[in-house]
């Protein structure tokens, strides 16, 4: 653009601003514009030299402009502030003339104030009374030196009409215009701005000062006249208060508002829409407030929003393109927006520490206002009076009245010192202090009760823990911890009169060893309010941290009652601080916490107890894959409705690993700052809000006007009360730094509790609950849980060292110390399970051995005892039988006969009388029923019943009938009585006879029941069958109706008529039953006497045959005796033949056990030790770790083995050979690694840059259906949802430093029951959850830094090949390609050693498995299983005898494949040699595969010869040679001698030919130790810095004398040390020097020339290696293309200029092949991917550019 332009420069200071002021004149108001030229000689007699003090004498807190500018800026800003105090009172013609003649006055003071602020009123709060002298010496006419003339000056010195007071600064005065005088900015502050309401709340109390009132008043004149002001000042000076305040205050009718919060990511856009939302549409294009308001526009944090590439600021140019311009484009019409009626207020603090200058374009239109630091009399004015309200409105005494102002002046005093002291460093980013903290210090006195103070000392002790909470808090290390302590002895000294440690010591807190406050008397000063459990809760000191603990363990209970997660915590001090620290802030109005600290200290544990403590909700969001900014924006109305709308108390807790886009910082920075995050809720949705707080809004008297603003600022108040954002972020990283300096709010606006390590109270409380379950002896355990905080502490010591010496990041975390723990617990219980059942079958296979052993004899003598017996038995028995049989026959079948016959004869009679009697019965059948039912009927008749028939006048029809049939069944005579119808006749009376009867009811139906029935006189029964039986009325349901007494009455009539029937039937056919049974009884008395003779006989016969039975039984029982003997000794014979010889090694394996359980307390523990941290360690670090473990241990007594072997104690030999078949390295560093991902609880994490570990898993999981994928792939989570559900194995692959958070739930195992099955939320969906699911995670980055929130979530392991896993991988290789047929015997052997191995254990197993099977019997007993031990032996022999043939062979085999050891180890030292130039350049890096491949094509193309030795040096010179030559290709030329002397020192120190230290002090220089001890310099030609270089050299062995040397022999060093080319001139050195190595040469050359070492070091490679090594091979297009491949490309790495397609054409032309290229860049990808398919397909080479 400049090229093609004509430019015009304009130098700023040949125009000046004296043109402006002409021009400013001009538009002065009538009643001024005689007095001109009086203010053009004021501007030109005081800016010039006042403008030149500020700049070069006084401190601003911000240039306006660029310097040439930055003059005329000033002035513009004293024009704009006089406009805005003169113009307004002259343009109204009634206060002009009010003015009158004060006119010339008052443009004297208003120029001379205007002049104050615009020009000075940006310097800081010491330069101030530097100006004000100034400017009172130039008002004078008496200029300091250097003032007299300073350019630009044009006006003459006068004469003031009234001039500034002298008692005070010109900065604290303001001239009054009503008054026409100047007077103190405290006079404008009126007594009721001063008075606080007594139900005012901490957060909206203003306390006003002189900076109140005058940056109060400057605001005001500047908005109304409608000027931008900008106020630039520290964090917590209250610029954001002030300004808010008096903005809302402004009348509603003429102002609207908008508040813009500015961030480091607050982007144009979202800037634009802010001010967007807060104006309507007046007419086409333009836009403003509603008609008839202005709006005032508030920009907070002005100058946090970071640069873009190009340095601007993006929201700010918008905000310059409305300054300029008067509007800006809408972006969806891409039309300009006209917009009216705005006024700009805005605050920033100073530039630096995140927050950038602003550009000079923008910052001219604003009048900048510096707001100072408040001096200590305004903070002690401002704090001592929100102290004092508070005291006297709780009543408080004198005393304590008396203590407000001690207690204010000790805060600010530690406050300036905490500034002072504690600075910010990168680690430490949030060492920042501001007003904010002292205010937090009060509000958390204000928390306390008057009821529980006794003292004032209560008080000193109350404010001592706020201002740990304040200030302690937040510190990281124990250097600054000390400090603060020592000052806080200090203040309590100086303020209050009063030690600490005897206020300590009178309220039972420990002190230290020394009788001072230590940390753990911090620590034990505690302030809660939930401390007692019953009664009014109260914020007071805790005075029983173990019944704080029972309080808080309550708690905890309840909680995870109703929790869906509960949590298992250890409740010891330091957990319960933390949850203290965090309930204290969640009791605060508009308190919010910063918990900084690694994953897994606690953070959220401890915020969601606290939380519950405070009877809060807490709310936090679920991120997951496809979780959106939508989502983020939807979970952040629902916590402000929580809070805002239904008025609950509310926690949001939010993590850092939920940070999935920065934006969401952006929202936290503006609920933290204001409230609410701009334009979040809809109109519609911010209606609904409005009608929701209403009636809250209402009862608090806070409904105002009732507007839809109103009620909005009122729900974002509310938002602010309840809403407590709890962040939980950790400090590793340079993420925490970052976000602290683009967020100021996360430091300004929380409470920091920074979450140290835990101490070792903490650690000691967590190991002994966790094992107080675990049966050990106490002694035992107590050293155990001392040697789990060992562990810890000393780990993490050993991270550290880690870092610093191989800067790879390991960290140790609360959550390994769990680990630590729950590991020893599992598995210890396992290997007490297996070594218990291993050694009790092995005891009871030996009982067996033994048992068959001593059995053999006793069955030996038993058969020998059996045979005469089992003879004697046989004759007895034969005997008995005979007799028997002769019995049998001539007595007993004769008699049976006869009394058969006879028994045959009784059944007849018999069956006779049983035919008669069941005629009889079946007769009776009929009438037995009524029979029974009418005596039950009689038993229902009750008095009451019989009485009311008794006394019945006139009865009914039916009553009379049943009396009548009653009395005739008693016999009983009628009466006689006349008939009514007719005197003349005279009628039978029943009824009257009938009553009598009735007279007793008891005795009259005790008499039916016992009625004669069976001798009913005939004529009665007649009478009752003929007239009553036959009556349809004489029915007991008829009768019921008349009287229920009647109706049973007529049932027994009835049951009585039917019996009498039925008996007469019956009689006769009863007597010739009599007679029956008479023959009966006379024929059974004959036979029994038969019977009886037969049973005697038969008794005989029974006895007889028992004694046979008995006889025969011995005799059996005698033959399977003497069988089961027989068959015991056979299977004896084969017990012992068969396992005999196992007796002695089971016996040794067994007396193993006994000791080797005892020691499992030790062996597990160091276990669970390297599987809880060691596994990112490598094999230096892992040995240093467990050897002092080991040390350890024997000094605790814990029983151990003598040597710790991982696998030995938790390893299976034969998974491990399997794992060996299946890729795994040999080496002891791989296979302890396969054994920590067997047993470690959490999924493995394995830094895996040489990919073992992939093709390790990929070989183990195969058969298990693996399924493989990489997070860059769309559809990952479906893969793991299908194998989570089917129990497939995962492996994720090449993942880098940081994982998708859907996965956490996964990670973390957090799955839960629903419906009765086991479930995981992964993502969206919620998925059954199988157990037989495994995952797998694998990184190929080489060093890796995994924040501790994710390593918690691991189990993190460096998988990065060992020396010696790779030699034998190469050893393999070289076998297989010098000799195939070793090497396919060798692969054969293996896998049959394996299976042999396995099978082996298989048999054992099973042979002793069948042995326990018999556990409390003899195995004798069980022919099976003694043919299954049988038969297993004898396959074991086999296996047996089969491998032993196996193993000789494969020694054999390997004596053969170890002639080509040298080969594999030499290679081997050259992989590590390359692999360490990812030091160098990080582009330096080289993949296993690769160089394997490299290693067999030497192996191919290398010389061969039938002589091993001649083979093996042609392979080893080969393979150096082309591994140099392909090395070099891809090295940057300044590197290549780098990498010769890497290999060459790689060889030396491979073949122990060259000392590490030595290697090392070449490569560093060393460092000299106790040099203030070390001798002076003896040589004065020699420098002392090289002295000092000599001395550090000899430290080392082989140069301890040199020192000496060069004192005694100073002249051939200085011939040397002054050689031109001392690398050739060795030879002119001492003896001493001369029999030295060429390397330890090399170091003397460095000591004393380091400026020839290259020379040096390029010889040395020479002599070692040959001069092709220090001649690196031009490069070969042709030999690089042969080491290429089509799945191989080429890449050229080019520098500046150079461009090698000329060559490629050349080349490609020469090989006859076609060659298309492509220049990649924007929009390019597609056609590249069709031009690579298109080459791919029709075979031509591809050359794709700026790549």
């Amino acid at each position: 653009t400049v090229s093609r332009c004509g430019m015009v420069y304009v130098e700023p200071s040949q125009i000046g601003w004296e043109p402006l002021l002409t021009s400013w004149l001009n538009t002065l108001p009538e009643p001024a514009k005689p007095f001109a030229d009086k203010l053009r000689n004021l501007f030109g007699w005081l800016v010039p030299p006042c403008t030149r003090f500020v700049v070069k004498e006084c401190k601003s807190m911000l240039s306006v402009g660029i310097p040439m500018t930055d003059e005329v800026n000033r002035v513009r800003s004293l024009m704009t502030l006089m406009e805005a105090l003169l113009f307004p009172a002259l343009n109204d013609e009634a206060r002009a003339a009010e003015i009158g003649q004060r006119l010339e006055l008052w443009l004297e003071n208003l120029f001379l104030f205007a002049l104050v602020w615009a020009i000075a009123g940006i310097i800081d709060g010491a330069s101030r009374p530097k100006f004000d002298a100034f400017l009172r010496q130039v008002a004078a006419g008496q200029p300091p030196a250097g003032y007299e003339q300073v350019d630009g000056t044009f006006g003459e010195a006068a004469r003031w009409g009234s001039f500034l007071p002298a008692e005070a600064t010109c900065f604290e005065y303001v001239f009054d215009q009503a008054k026409h005088t100047w007077k103190p900015w405290m006079e404008t502050i009126t007594r009721e701005e001063s008075q606080i309401s007594p139900t005012a709340e901490f957060s909206s109390i203003i306390v006003p000062t002189l900076d109140t009132a005058r940056y109060t008043a400057l605001l005001h004149t500047l908005l109304d006249y409608n000027r931008p002001l900008l106020y630039v000042g520290p964090t917590g000076t209250g610029k954001t208060a002030y300004v808010q305040r008096h903005i809302l205050s402004l009348p509603a009718e003429q102002w609207s508002s908008a508040f813009v919060n500015f961030s480091a990511q607050t982007s144009a856009n979202q800037a634009q829409d802010i001010i967007d939302a807060k104006v309507d549409k007046r007419r086409k294009g333009v836009f403003g407030p509603p008609l008839g308001r202005r709006l005032a526009v508030f920009v907070d944090d002005l100058n946090m929003p970071s640069l873009e590439v190009y340095g601007a600021q993006p929201p700010i140019e918008l905000l310059r393109q409305w300054m300029d311009h008067g509007g800006w484009f809408d972006r969806k019409e891409n039309s300009f927006r006209k917009i009216v009626d705005l006024t700009f207020v805005a605050a920033m603090g100073p530039p630096g520490g995140g927050r950038n200058p602003v550009t000079p374009r923008y910052m001219r239109h604003f009048n900048i206002i510096a707001y100072t630091a408040f001096d200590d009399a305004s903070m002690q004015r401002i704090f001592q009076t929100i102290l004092e309200w508070w005291l006297r409105k709780e009543q408080f005494g004198a005393d304590y009245m008396r203590m407000a102002t001690s207690v204010v002046g000790a805060t600010i005093d530690a406050y300036k010192e905490s500034i002072a002291n504690l600075l910010p460093t990168p680690s430490k980013s949030h060492y920042t202090f501001n007003l904010r903290d002292v205010a937090r210090v009060v509000q958390g006195l204000l928390l306390t009760n008057v009821e529980d103070y006794t003292g004032p000392s209560d008080m000193i002790m109350a404010w001592c823990h706020e201002l740990n909470r304040v200030f302690y808090d937040r510190l990281t290390d124990m250097d600054d911890c000390a400090w603060f302590r020592e000052m806080l002895v200090g203040l309590c000294t100086k303020h209050f009169q009063q030690p600490v440690s005897k206020l300590f010591e009178e309220r039972g807190l420990p002190l230290g060893s020394t009788g001072d406050v230590d940390d753990d008397s911090l620590r034990r000063l505690i302030y809660c309010n939930f401390a007692v459990p019953k009664g009014k809760r109260t914020y007071r000191r805790v005075e029983s941290t173990e019944g704080l603990q029972s309080t808080m363990s309550t708690f905890l209970d309840d909680y995870n009652a109703v929790s869906s997660k509960p949590m298992k915590l250890v409740l010891f001090l330091f957990a319960m601080e933390h949850v203290c620290r965090i309930s204290r802030v969640l009791q605060m109005p508009r308190g919010n916490v910063l918990l900084a600290g690694v994953g897994g200290s606690g953070r959220q544990s401890a915020t969601r107890l606290a939380a519950y403590i405070c009877d809060m909700d807490v709310f936090t969001i679920e991120v997951s894959k496809s979780y959106s900014m939508a989502d983020w924006r939807e979970d952040l109305k629902a916590v402000l409705r929580l809070a805002g709308m239904q008025g609950k108390g509310t926690v949001f807790l939010f993590a850092d690993t939920q940070v999935k886009d920065e934006a969401y910082l952006e929202d936290i920075n503006g609920l933290l700052n204001a409230g609410e995050v701009p334009n979040l809720f809809p109109a519609d949705e911010k209606a609904q809000i409005c009608d929701g707080v209403r009636e809250a809004a209402r009862q608090n008297e806070r409904e105002g006007d009732g507007s839809m603003t109103t009620m909005f600022a009122y729900f974002v108040e509310r938002c602010r009360d309840l809403l407590h954002i709890c962040l939980a972020m950790s400090p590793i990283g340079d993420a925490f730094r970052r976000r602290l300096r683009m967020f100021p709010s996360l430091i300004n606006c929380c409470t920091i509790d920074w979450f140290r390590a835990w101490p070792a109270d903490a650690l000691d409380a967590v190991a002994s609950t966790f094992l107080e379950e675990v049966e050990m002896e106490t002694d035992v355990r107590s050293s155990v849980v001392e040697m789990c905080k060992t562990f810890q502490i000393q780990t993490r010591d050993l991270a550290e060292k880690f870092g610093r010496e191989e800067r790879r990041m390991a960290y140790v975390t609360p959550t390994s110390y769990l680990e630590l723990i729950q590991t020893f617990q599992t598995v210890l219980a396992e290997k007490r399970r297996e070594v218990d059942l291993v050694r009790r079958r092995y005891d009871n296979g030996l009982d067996q051995l033994n048992g068959a052993a001593e059995a053999v004899v006793k069955m030996q003598e038993e058969l020998t005892d059996l045979k005469p017996k089992l003879v004697v038995a046989k004759e007895e028995t034969e005997t008995m039988q005979v007799q028997i049989d002769k019995e049998v026959k001539e007595v007993i079948e004769p008699k049976k006969e006869v009394v058969q016959a006879e028994e045959a004869a009784t059944n007849e009679v018999a069956m006779r009388a049983k035919g008669m009697k069941e005629e009889c019965e079946a007769d009776l059948a009929e009438a037995i029923p009524a029979l029974n039912s009418a005596i039950k009927a009689l038993d229902t008749i009750k008095k009451a019943d019989i009485d009311l028939v008794k006394n019945m006048g006139s009865p009914p029809a039916g009553v009379k009938l049943t009396l009548e049939a009653i009395c005739v069944m008693k016999d009983v005579k009628p009466d006689k009585v006349k008939d009514p119808d007719n005197p003349a006749k005279s009628l039978l009376d029943y009824f009257g006879p009938g009553k009598k009867l009735l007279m007793d009811s008891k005795a009259f139906v005790d008499s039916l029941k016992s009625y004669d029935k069976d001798n009913i006189p005939p004529k009665i029964i007649k009478v009752i069958r003929e007239q009553y039986c036959t009556n349809d009325d004489f029915l007991p349901e008829k009768i019921a109706k008349a009287s229920s007494a009647c109706e049973g009455l007529c049932k027994w009539v009835r049951a009585m008529e039917i019996y009498d029937r039925v008996a007469k039937v019956v009689a006769p056919k009863k007597e010739k039953l009599k007679e029956a049974e008479a023959e009966y009884a006379e024929a059974m008395a004959g036979l029994s006497v038969k019977q009886a003779e037969l049973k005697e006989v038969m008794d005989k016969l029974a006895a007889m045959e028992d004694k046979l039975k008995e006889l025969a039984q011995t005799k059996e029982e005698l033959e399977a005796k003497y069988e089961d003997c027989n068959a015991k000794l056979e299977r004896a014979e084969k017990l012992m033949s068969g396992l005999g010889g196992e007796k002695q090694r089971w016996g040794e394996i067994s007396a193993s056990l006994g000791p080797k359980y005892d020691r499992l307390v030790g062996d597990v523990l160091l276990s669970s030790a390297v599987i809880a941290y060691l596994g990112p360690f490598t094999i230096p670090f892992r040995r240093e770790a467990i050897a002092g473990w080991q040390r350890l241990c024997d000094e605790k007594q814990v029983p151990m083995s003598e040597r710790f072997d991982l696998q030995e104690i938790v390893g299976d030999p034969v998974a491990i050979r399997g794992w060996n078949l299946q890729g795994l390295p040999t080496d002891s560093f791989s296979i302890d690694n396969g054994i920590i991902i067997s047993v470690a609880r959490r999924w493995p994490l394995m830094i895996d840059p040489q990919g073992q570990a992939n093709k390790w898993i990929r070989k183990k999981e195969a058969e298990a259906g693996l399924l493989v994928i990489k997070l860059t792939q769309s559809d990952y989570l479906r893969t793991l949802e299908n194998a989570i559900q089917f129990g497939k194995p995962v492996l994720c692959e090449n993942v880098l430093e940081a994982l998708d958070p859907a996965l956490e739930p996964l990670l973390v195992k957090q799955t839960f029951k629903q419906g009765g099955v086991e479930c995981i939320r992964l993502g969206d969906a919620t998925i059954e959850y199988s157990r037989e699911f495994k995952f797998y995670i694998t990184s190929k980055l080489r060093n890796p830094h995994y924040l501790p929130e994710l390593q918690v979530k691991v189990t993190l392991l460096n998988f990065m090949i060992t020396p010696a896993g790779l030699e034998d991988q190469l050893l393999g290789i070289v076998v297989s390609q010098e000799r195939p047929d070793l090497a396919e015997e060798k692969s054969r052997l293996v896998l049959e050693a394996a299976a042999n191995k396995k099978q082996l254990k298989e048999i054992e197993d099973q042979i002793l498995e069948v042995l326990s099977s018999g556990e409390g019997g003899s195995i004798l007993e069980d022919a099976t299983a003694i043919n299954i031990l049988t038969a297993a032996k004898t396959l074991g022999n086999e296996i047996s005898e089969k491998q032993q043939v196996a193993e000789e062979t494969e020694i054999k085999i390997d004596e053969a494949r170890a002639g080509y050891k040298p080969v594999a180890y030499r290679t081997s030292l050259l992989f590590f040699c390359i692999a360490s130039l990812a030091d160098i350049d990080p582009m330096y890096q080289y993949s296993l595969e690769w160089f394997i491949n490299l290693f067999v094509r030497a192996i191919a193309d290398s010389e061969p010869s039938a002589d091993l030795p001649v083979r093996l040096e042609n392979l080893n010179s080969f393979f150096q040679d082309f591994l140099y030559r392909n090395i070099c290709r891809s090295l940057f030329e300044r590197d290549k001698l780098s990498f010769s002397m890497l290999l060459c020192a790689a060889l030396l120190m491979g073949y122990d030919r060259l000392d590490a230290d030595e290697w090392r002090q070449l490569l560093t220089g060393g460092v000299l130790l106790n040099a203030d001890k070390a001798p002076r310099n003896p040589q004065p030609w020699l420098d002392d810095k090289l002295w000092e270089s000599v001395l550090t050299v000899a430290q080392l062995p082989a140069f301890s004398e040199l020192p000496a040397k060069i004192a005694e022999n100073g002249e051939a060093y200085r011939a040397f040390l002054e050689h031109p080319e001392p690398h050739l001139a060795y030879d002119c050195l001492p003896e001493y020097v001369q029999s030295m190595s060429a390397f330890q040469k090399l170091l003397v050359l460095r000591t004393l020339r380091l400026d020839k070492l290259v020379p040096g070091i390029s010889q040395f490679v020479a002599g070692e290696l040959g001069q092709r090594y220090i001649e690196p091979p031009p490069f070969d297009l042709e030999g690089t293309f042969q080491d290429s491949s089509s799945t191989t490309p080429l890449i050229f790495i080019l520098s500046p200029g150079v461009d090698p397609m000329l060559s490629l054409l050349k080349f490609a032309e020469s090989k006859g092949r076609k060659v298309d290229s492509i220049s990649l860049g924007q929009g390019q990808g597609p056609h590249a991917e069709q031009l690579v398919a298109s080459g791919q397909k029709e075979g031509y080479w591809i050359v794709l550019q700026n790549c």
